[in-house]
């Protein structure tokens, strides 16, 4: 089963495979928003897609709140969903919080690292190189690989309400990433990028190891505000998701 969804301006249209309803509307939206299929600040009539989709409004109005928490778009009571507007003080923001409370982990996470933990680690490292080998390269299994390379790091520190904010976080950059950096293929994650990372971790040097994904994170904001600021991000250089 197949659902197939317009775009609200223009006769151009996508097409999904059905995995669950709410999914693939999720899954729909948030394509057509990375496409640029609506623009920044354009409304998303939630009856109108329903119709277009063939679902509920609750499913679409769902798929639109799971979109919300990742900042794909904005929700105001009684008012129409709306396509996030690229904020360069939102990103700032975004990533500057990111960068203190990744570097705050790590200074967690070394003095308690396992030689299970390094293993796996490094296992999910080799897991991106493959997934970033030319011939297999797609960069959604990429920022896959590299995001669930970070979550293993951060769980060590064995606080698990700040790996969730880091998460909630790492969701909120996601459509400036997705938007700019992925759409142009810039800043993609590599496994060379984690090494001085690694080597912090096997020496068990908490200040360098949080000194290093710090300055990771910054990599990431500094590319996309380049971007907004209608400059370049360096093709292949590393950054987390």
């Amino acid at each position: 089963m197949q659902f197939t969804l317009g775009n609200m301006q223009t006769p151009d249209r996508i097409t999904i495979d059905f995995k669950t309803r709410e999914e693939a509307v999720y899954d729909a939206l948030r394509t057509a928003i990375i496409q640029g299929r609506w623009g920044p600040e354009e409304g998303l009539v939630v009856s109108r897609i329903a119709i277009d989709l063939g679902v509920s409004r609750i499913t679409v109005a769902n798929a639109l709140k799971r979109l919300a928490g990742e900042g794909f778009v904005h929700l105001t009571p009684h008012k129409e969903a709306v396509v996030a507007r690229l904020d360069p003080a939102e990103i700032r923001e975004i990533y500057l919080m990111r960068a203190e409370l990744g570097a705050l982990s790590l200074r967690e996470v070394a003095p308690r690292l396992t030689d299970n933990d390094l293993a796996e680690i490094f296992g999910l490292n080799e897991e991106l190189r493959t997934r970033a080998e030319p011939a297999e390269r797609d960069l959604t299994a990429i920022r896959a690989a590299d995001r669930t390379f970070h979550r293993r790091i951060y769980l060590v520190a064995g606080m698990p309400r700040l790996a969730k904010q880091l998460d909630n976080l790492a969701d909120q950059a996601e459509y400036y990433r997705a938007r700019l950096l992925d759409l142009a293929a810039r800043v993609v994650p590599t496994a060379e990028g984690h090494l001085p990372l690694l080597s912090a971790l096997v020496a068990r040097d908490a200040g360098l190891a949080s000194e290093l994904m710090r300055e990771h994170v910054l990599i990431g904001m500094r590319a996309i505000l380049a971007m907004l600021d209608g400059g370049q991000g360096k093709n292949d250089l590393e950054t987390p998701v």
